[in-house]
């Protein structure tokens, strides 16, 4: 009996014998059991937790830089919190998590005391709010920095905002931009495990912006006006001695000049009326001071743009710019004395 006449006709079992071939069969269903799992386990991955963000340009990479205008020219007293641009940009986003996120919004740089969310630039009278979009997505923004909690959600991509405006925080100063501050966005939630999909984000600004503030320079510091000698008989109109001053000043084209007349001898004194000096020795009157026709009322001396009444003394041309005025003599109550009358008063330029 040879070899193979005893595998055939000793088995009674009903079990066939398997040849190098049946071997073979079993190797090759194995190696596909094998690569069945591998792809399972693949599948497993791609379902992880998400936040893709910035998506159009990937969303492993930080935001291309916003970029202001190449150059402004604001005036020197233009109203502080007044936004000069506002500039943005949808870096879209895709997202899958399945547990609560909070969205952590940080900035670069130094804040600006007094003014809320607003950072300051290298050019004085310059400085930069960012925001961003609230929530997930949409167009709505909410101030940063700021920390937000959002919850478990899947969408994308849609749109996703950043945006910073440039903010006047007070006197416009010259110069370029070449310090600005910057934006960080962080994802974190317990289902996000993998480092990639949580690393910060930055928000850039590009630097080379130009502001070159419109200023004016004051070339009458001081006016003394001499009143004419008057006598109470003169008063039959209620005024009298009207005599014509100027005050002048120089600027760049384009600036609004405005100004501000404060009572020297009684700061809080907001009518039309100013009052005598106390080495004064008349009673009775008052002196005036007048635009046109207009009797200037008094306030703080203050250059902020909105003063109590500060008044618009015209728009420049470039170069001198003279400013005419009036003071007279008005009557005010009780008997006039006769005497000597002197009154003063500063002058305050606002440069809008």
């Amino acid at each position: 009996m040879n070899s193979t006449e005893a595998m055939t006709t000793g088995r009674e079992d009903g079990i066939k014998p398997i040849g190098k071939r049946s071997v073979k069969h079993v190797g090759a269903w194995m190696l596909q059991t094998l690569c069945a799992g591998l792809l399972m386990l693949c599948s497993i991955h791609a379902q992880a937790d998400y936040v893709h963000l910035p998506y159009v340009k990937g969303w492993t990479d930080n935001f291309d830089n916003l970029a202001f205008s190449a150059s402004f020219s604001p005036s020197r007293d233009i109203s502080i919190g007044t936004v000069l641009q506002s500039v943005n940009a949808n870096g879209k986003i895709s997202y899958n998590v399945t547990c609560p996120v909070t969205r952590t919004v940080t900035v670069t740089g130094t804040p600006v005391s007094g003014m809320t969310d607003t950072y300051q630039t290298n050019v004085p009278g310059i400085g930069v709010h960012f925001y961003v979009t609230a929530g997930w997505s949409g167009g709505n923004y909410t101030s940063v920095p700021s920390t937000q909690d959002l919850p478990a959600s899947s969408a994308g991509p849609v749109n996703f905002y950043t945006r910073a405006d440039l903010v006047v925080t007070g006197p416009v100063g010259n110069g370029t931009l070449t310090t600005l501050p910057s934006m960080t966005l962080n994802y974190t939630g317990t289902c996000i495990t993998d480092p990639a999909y949580n690393s910060p984000h930055s928000q850039s600004l590009n630097t080379g912006t130009t502001i070159a503030g419109r200023t004016c320079s004051v070339t009458t510091p001081s006016v003394n006006v001499a009143l004419p000698t008057v006598f109470p008989s003169n008063f039959s109109t209620g005024s009298a001695g009207a005599t014509p001053f100027s005050l002048g000043v120089s600027c760049t084209q384009g600036v609004t000049v405005k100004v501000t007349l404060t009572d020297a001898s009684n700061v809080g004194n907001t009518s039309t009326t100013l009052g005598l000096a106390p080495d004064s020795s008349a009673a009775g009157v008052g002196l005036q001071i007048l635009s046109g026709s207009t009797p200037i009322a008094y306030g703080p001396d203050s250059a902020v743009a909105g003063n109590v009444n500060q008044w618009s003394a015209g728009t420049t041309t470039g170069g001198p710019m003279n400013i005419p005025l009036t003071v007279r003599y008005i009557r005010t109550t009780g008997a006039i004395t006769p005497g000597t009358v002197k009154g003063a008063a500063t002058f305050t330029m606002s440069y809008q």
